[in-house]
Parts: C-alpha cells; sequence; structure tokens
C-alpha cells in the first residue's frame, strides 16, 4: 500500500507536472494541411498504377491471388504489431503508422514501378541485355525505391512532428513504410511468377516463393533498409532541418548506408541460396546496430529528462526514472490510491510526452 507520503507526492505532481503543448498556430498548420494533401494524392496515384500493373494477373489467376493476399496479410499484421513494439517507451501513434504502411503499399510501389522501368531500359540501351538483366536492379532499385520510400517519411515527419521527433522514431516509421512495400513486392511476385511456370500448380507456386521472399529475405528486407534510411531523417527533424554538419553528415551517412546494402542485396554478387541469406543477415544486422545505437541513446535521454523533472515535481528518482517503460508506468500507477490513478496517469502521460520531446532534442548540446 502507498504511503501517505507517495499519495500527498503523486497529488502534487499531478498538479505540476508539465503542461501539455500547445497546438500548432496558423502559419503552422497550412504547410501540414499542404503536405497531407500531397501525401494523399501520391498514395492515389500509386494505388491507381499499382492495380493497373497488378489486376489483370490477380483476376486470371484469382485463387492464386487470394492465397498470396491472405498470406501476406498475416505476414503484415505481425510485422506491423512488432515494428511498433520495439519502439522504447511507448509504440508510436497508431494512425499515422498505418499511413506509412500505407505509403509503403502505394504511393512507394507505384511510383517506383514506372521509375525503375525507365531506368532499366537505360541500362539495356547502354549496356545491352545481358549488363541490363544482371546489373539493372542493382542500378536502379536502390536509389529510386530508397528515395521513394524515405519521401514517405519526410511527409509524415512534416504533417505530424509530434509523432515523428527524433531518430528512434525515424527508424520505426521508416521500418514500417518498407514493410508496406515489402508487402506489396512479395505479392507481385507471387502473380509474376505463376506464368513464368506455365500457369501449372499456382498455389504450390505461391507457397514456394512466399517461402523464399518471408521466410529467407524478409528477415533483411525493405523494412529493414528503410529503417536506416528513416533514422537518417529523424537526425533532421531533431535538428529542425538544420542540423550542424555532425549530424548532417550522420544523416547523410545513414541514406547512403541504406542505398549501400539495398545495392548489394539486389547485386549479382554471391549468388544463390547462400548468397541471398548472407545479403540478407547483413542487411538485417546493419538495421540491428543503427536500432540498437538509437534506442539506448533515446532511451538514456528520456530516463535523465523524467529524473530532473521528477527531482523538481517532488517525486521519487526511482519513480520518475521507471516511467520509461511501459512496465515500470503500469507499476507505478498500481502503486497509486485507486482513485488518484486517473490523475497520476495523465501525469504520466504529461511527463513522457515532455521527456521525450527533449531528449529528441539535437540542436542544442543535451544536459548532461
Amino acid at each position: 500500500m502507498p504511503s501517505p507520503r507517495d499519495s500527498e507526492q503523486d497529488r502534487e505532481g499531478a498538479e505540476r507536472s508539465p503542461a501539455p503543448r500547445e497546438g500548432p498556430t496558423r502559419p503552422q498548420r497550412l504547410p501540414r494541411l499542404v503536405t497531407a494533401v500531397v501525401f494523399g494524392l501520391l498514395c492515389l496515384a500509386g494505388f491507381a498504377i499499382m492495380v493497373n500493373g497488378l489486376l489483370g494477373a490477380a483476376l486470371v489467376f484469382f485463387g492464386e491471388a487470394v492465397l498470396s493476399a491472405l498470406i501476406l496479410t498475416v505476414v503484415g499484421v505481425i510485422g506491423f504489431w512488432v515494428l511498433r513494439r520495439i519502439r522504447p517507451v511507448r509504440p508510436p501513434s497508431t494512425t499515422y503508422s498505418l499511413l506509412a504502411l500505407l505509403w509503403g503499399m502505394t504511393a512507394a510501389v507505384g511510383l517506383a514501378l514506372i521509375a525503375n522501368g525507365n531506368l532499366m531500359t537505360i541500362w539495356n540501351t547502354l549496356g545491352g541485355l545481358p549488363f541490363g538483366e544482371a546489373w539493372g536492379a542493382a542500378l536502379s532499385a536502390p536509389v529510386n525505391e530508397e528515395l521513394l520510400k524515405v519521401t514517405g517519411v519526410v511527409l509524415i515527419a512534416v504533417m505530424a512532428p509530434h509523432v515523428l521527433r527524433g531518430p528512434v522514431d525515424g527508424f520505426v516509421i521508416g521500418a514500417l513504410v518498407g514493410l508496406g512495400f515489402q508487402l506489396v513486392e512479395d505479392f507481385t511476385y507471387t502473380m509474376n511468377v505463376i506464368p513464368m511456370v506455365g500457369g501449372i500448380d499456382g498455389p504450390a507456386s505461391v507457397l514456394q516463393t512466399l517461402l523464399v521472399r518471408v521466410g529467407l529475405t524478409g528477415l533483411g528486407s525493405h523494412w529493414a533498409m528503410t529503417a536506416v534510411a528513416g533514422t537518417a531523417v529523424g537526425l533532421m527533424v531533431a535538428a529542425s532541418w538544420r542540423p550542424g554538419r555532425r549530424h548532417g553528415l550522420r544523416a547523410a551517412l545513414l541514406l547512403l548506408v541504406a542505398m549501400g546494402v539495398h545495392w548489394f542485396f539486389d547485386s549479382p554478387i554471391i549468388e544463390g541460396i547462400v548468397g541471398t541469406v548472407l545479403k540478407s543477415l547483413l542487411v538485417f544486422l546493419v538495421a540491428m546496430i543503427v536500432y540498437f545505437v538509437v534506442r539506448h541513446t533515446h532511451r538514456s535521454r528520456v530516463r535523465r529528462v523524467l529524473a530532473e523533472e521528477g527531482e523538481e515535481l517532488g517525486m521519487r528518482r526511482s519513480a520518475a526514472m521507471a516511467l520509461a517503460n511501459r512496465h515500470g508506468r503500469r507499476g507505478e500507477l498500481r502503486r497509486a490510491a485507486y482513485p488518484e490513478r486517473p490523475a497520476v496517469a495523465r501525469r504520466q502521460e504529461r511527463l513522457v510526452d515532455f521527456a521525450e520531446d527533449r531528449a529528441s532534442e539535437y540542436r542544442v548540446p543535451f544536459r548532461e
């Protein structure tokens, strides 16, 4: 049972916790509205392009299309849950997580179909068909696809600054964009492989294709590449789009790394099943290195801010720092007297929101 002193501290903390941030002023709303319109129009355009390219095959091989869509839906739901869950402190906005997935499934895919097709024509013309077949994907996709995918992360950052505030948010939102792109690309592969084998035993072809695309390469595919690129956007956002030389170089390096691992993944270097698995593991390893760095940095910063603010609000240091994770917040909430829990929960939300704002701040040296 909490002591009277603890309950009194909780009440005082709820009253003195940081005030919620004010909403955007009118001049700030206009660019967000324009960005939202551009986001929606590009998603519609990408969806139309995608449907135009896939509808015929899906109607001819309707049963196989349904089978592929059902399997990929399950994969998508699991991936969506996992990628939102790995964000430290608390998960990102469900609405903008879905918008990130939507961008990857529509705008990024549709526009990439056009861009890749045009570039493949150029490589075939300049280097000949053998060169184009061997290197066309590696020379086209890393630039076109990564830039188109990360554009969605940038648009979300402009539309919702409260959702994408720093590198860890860029990683998660980027991963969700990549997941959406990956799901549609996998569906496209299942539809393309059926006529290649003569349309015989379509369900088996679908299952074999998804076994490779999900089972072998899914661990280190588009979600991981775009997570790395999205981290670069997070760095730019944290510096109010005006990074110094150090953060600017880091952001540029992250984007180049995302393109580089994509190039290696699509290149004809180390072919075969063993090569495919090794490439996928390399992409996954790079993404995990970036993730654990930004995760550790973010959690450390959040804990530091919570400790400082908690001390000013008269909270126990351990109680304040416990708010940096879901389990700790639930534990502290259970410690409060039942009638006071709504007020304590609101205080927790305000404190965590304030701490994440401060933790994501890269414009000035962070207070150690």
